[in-house]
C-alpha cells in the first residue's frame, strides 16, 4: 500500500472512530437519563424525598453533566466535521486523537456550566421550590425564568455567542492550535461560546422538569436549529417570543 493510500485509510479510520464514538456516548446519556427517568417516576409519590444533601449535589451534578452532553453533542455536528478536515490538512495520523480532544473539550465547558445549575437545582429543592422530578412548584419562579430566557435571545451576547456556533470554519481557522492539548483549548473555547449561547434555554429545564425527557429534546431540536437554519430566519428571535409569551402566561394565570 503506497503512503497516500494509508494516509487516506488512516483519515477514514479516524473519522469514522469520532463519528462512532461521539454516536456511542449521546446515546449512553440518553439511555442513562431514560433509566433514571424511570426509576424516578416509579418513586413518585410512594415516599417523601430525603432532604437534599452532599450526596445529592454531587449526583445532581452528574446527571446534569450527563444530560448537557446528550443533548448538546450531537449541535456540534458542523463545527467537528470542520475540524477534521483541517485536522486532515494537517495531520492526517492524529485526526481521530485530535477531533476527540476537541469534543473533549466542548464537554469541559459544558460540565462547567454544570457546577451552578447543579447549585441551582440543589438550593431550589432545599426550599421546596421544585420537585423531586425537578418542575418548578412555583409560579413566580417559572415566569421570571421564562421571561428572563426570552428576553435573553435579544441580547448582543446571544448575537455574539450564536454567531461564532454559526460560522464554525471562521472560529476554527481563527483559533486553530495544532496538537491535543491545543485540540483541547480549541474544544474548551468553542464549547464557552455555546454554553453563553444556549445557558437559557437549558434554564427552562427547571419550568418543565429537569427529568422531562420530552422537553430535553425539544431543547436539543432548538439548538440545533439555532445553529443550522440560516440566521435571517431568526429562528432565535422566535423562541425568544415565544418564552416571553408564555412567561407572561404563566405570570397571569398566577395572579388571575
Amino acid at each position: 500500500m503506497s503512503a497516500p493510500q494509508m494516509l487516506r485509510q488512516n483519515l477514514r479510520s479516524g473519522r469514522a472512530t469520532v463519528w462512532g464514538g461521539m454516536a456511542a456516548i449521546v446515546a449512553l446519556g440518553w439511555l442513562y437519563m431514560v433509566h433514571m427517568n424511570a426509576g424516578m417516576s416509579a418513586m413518585d409519590g410512594m415516599a417523601p424525598p430525603a432532604a437534599p444533601g452532599l450526596g445529592a449535589l454531587v449526583a445532581t451534578f452528574l446527571m446534569w453533566t450527563v444530560m448537557m452532553v446528550a443533548m448538546m453533542l450531537p449541535s456540534t455536528i458542523p463545527a467537528v466535521s470542520v475540524f477534521m478536515m483541517l485536522a486532515g490538512r494537517r495531520n492526517p495520523l492524529a485526526v481521530g486523537r485530535m477531533t476527540m480532544m476537541f469534543v473533549t473539550g466542548y464537554a469541559f465547558a459544558w460540565s462547567g456550566y454544570c457546577v451552578p445549575a447543579a447549585l441551582a437545582q440543589w438550593g431550589l429543592s432545599r426550599i421546596a421550590l421544585l420537585s423531586p422530578m425537578g418542575e418548578s412548584s412555583s409560579t413566580a419562579l417559572s415566569a421570571a425564568i421564562l421571561i428572563a430566557a426570552g428576553l435573553f435571545q435579544f441580547t448582543p451576547l446571544k448575537e455574539a455567542c450564536i454567531t461564532k456556533c454559526r460560522a464554525p470554519f471562521a472560529f476554527l481557522v481563527h483559533e486553530w492550535r495544532d496538537g491535543a492539548a491545543g485540540a483541547l483549548v480549541v474544544g474548551m473555547r468553542h464549547g464557552t461560546y455555546c454554553v453563553g449561547c444556549c445557558w437559557a434555554l437549558m434554564a427552562v429545564m427547571f419550568v418543565v422538569g429537569t427529568m422531562n425527557l420530552v422537553w430535553m429534546a425539544l431543547l436539543a431540536l432548538l439548538v440545533m436549529a439555532e445553529k443550522i437554519v440560516p440566521a435571517h430566519w431568526r429562528v432565535d428571535w422566535i423562541v425568544g417570543i415565544g418564552f416571553i409569551v408564555w412567561g407572561g402566561m404563566v405570570a397571569a394565570g398566577g395572579i388571575l
